[in-house]
């Protein structure tokens, strides 16, 4: 379904908004911000300042300080972006895999509610999946104006769990539709909404928070129950009329989604967050750019190729890995984090020898660094079996080279043999022959 995709090209100026605490509804809120902090991190000893919790509204999951410590990042000293560790030896986790949970068998309440939603002819299976459901409850102006993506939506929301406490609720709030500003379940719902129209919408968790929850209000694999309302419907933003400072808001609000995204280890998800984000930076006009404006989009575009690395290496693309590290050191060349990923995407390549010069170079900018020694002590030890690979690959060439050229030589001599002994009966024949004519 057209309309249910994600958009890729439109952004939007968003206004900052809490989530509420105990969901009382809230007026004029807009997208949540999904963090304070700069950038994904590692865990190492080197000191993190840039993600922390959002406590946001529908953003797939906003995750406490402590949750946002899992990506892995490497501490520039610049841009604060965080800590460095082993990405490579975790490959285990670079494909995200969101699992529904099983539904109780003793739930006699929710079988009979199951029952009666596939009994209701009014309810559109989206996905024709089952896992998200929408219901018509007030009929919107039109078929022509239901919004479409990339423009900018204003809607009112009420969230429910299945225990009947209420979460999202919000009088309005605003976000860029087919963004991926906010969890899938609205993207996908308000896609399909008529301008004024009131609708509920039931999600399984793989459109909601999924197997993380969020915080401490959503627990893990909830399904949500949402009454959402479309109360506006914007044109998108022309970037080309912002100012840098404001595209850099724009873009910083997509980085920190990818930040809260990364943190849930829903990595595709996040790749498209920081990839908008640096497509709001590239539609800056240069002409617009004074000395300072200039710097602070520099910085965040070393943040965004940093961490776009960090979650292109989690879902296995060293190629478009190895690309966003060389974008960040065509903007810093001693930047730390990059020459440590770039140092671990050509390792995955197994090209060693670069890998190891890399990582030493990074080591001379970060002489006290434990995680880079550590990293740069595998890479040796690598390279060196590689080495000792190719000895012994070579030597058993040479020997089968050896044994091949061992058989034409024997050939040849009883070749030589056989010519000979033939020339010399030939010569004894030819002798006898004469000496019978003579007598």
């Amino acid at each position: 379904m057209a309309e249910t995709e994600g958009g890729q090209q439109a952004v939007e100026d968003l206004i900052n908004g809490e989530e509420p605490e105990s969901c009382k509804m809230k007026e004029n809120k807009s997208l949540p911000n999904g963090s304070n902090g700069d950038d994904v991190h590692e865990t190492t000893g080197i000191q993190e300042s840039d993600v922390s919790a959002s406590g946001d509204a529908p953003v797939a999951g906003a995750a406490s300080k402590k949750d946002l410590e899992v990506p892995q990042e490497v501490d520039d000293g610049e841009d604060t972006d965080g800590k460095i560790n082993s990405e490579v030896t975790q490959n285990e986790e670079t494909r995200t895999h969101i699992e529904e949970p099983s539904e109780s068998k003793g739930d006699e309440d929710g079988d009979k509610k199951k029952e009666k939603e596939d009994e209701d002819p009014d309810w559109v299976d989206i996905l024709g999946t089952g896992h998200l459901k929408k219901k018509v409850l007030r009929e919107g102006q039109g078929m022509d104006t239901r919004p479409e993506r990339g423009q900018l939506v204003t809607i009112r929301s009420k969230g429910q769990l299945p225990s009947g406490d209420e979460v999202d609720c919000y009088e309005e709030i605003q976000f860029v539709l087919g963004d991926g500003d906010v969890v899938q379940a609205w993207d996908l719902a308000v896609a399909l909404m008529q301008l004024g129209e009131q609708a509920l919408v039931i999600t399984k968790p793989r459109f909601g928070y999924g197997e993380e929850g969020r915080n401490d209000d959503i627990p893990p694999n909830t399904d949500l129950t949402y009454e959402l309302e479309l109360l506006k419907v914007e044109e998108k933003l022309d970037i080309e009329t912002l100012s840098p400072d404001e595209c850099c808001q724009m873009a910083d609000k997509k980085r920190e989604r990818g930040n809260e995204l990364y943190s849930r280890k829903d990595y595709s998800n996040a790749i498209n967050s920081y990839s908008k984000a640096l497509e709001i930076l590239r539609d800056i006009k240069p002409s617009s750019y004074t000395e300072d404006s200039k710097k602070t989009v520099d910085e965040l575009k070393v943040k965004c190729y940093n961490n776009l690395a960090a979650a292109q290496l989690k879902v296995d693309a060293p190629n478009a890995a190895l690309k966003s590290c060389n974008s960040v050191l065509d903007i810093r060349p001693k930047n730390v984090k990059a020459l440590f990923r770039k140092g671990k995407v050509l390792a995955v390549e197994s090209e060693f020898q670069a890998a190891v010069a890399v990582m030493k170079e990074a080591l001379a900018l970060e002489p006290s660094n434990k995680t880079i020694h550590q990293e740069l002590s595998k890479l040796t030890a690598r390279q060196a079996e590689e080495k000792q690979s190719e000895k012994e690959l070579y030597q058993r060439m040479v020997g089968d080279m050896a044994k091949v050229t061992e058989i034409p030589e024997d050939h040849s001599k009883r070749q030589w043999m056989y010519a000979i002994s033939v020339g010399i009966l030939a010569v004894a024949i030819f002798v006898g022959a004469i000496i019978a004519s003579q007598a």
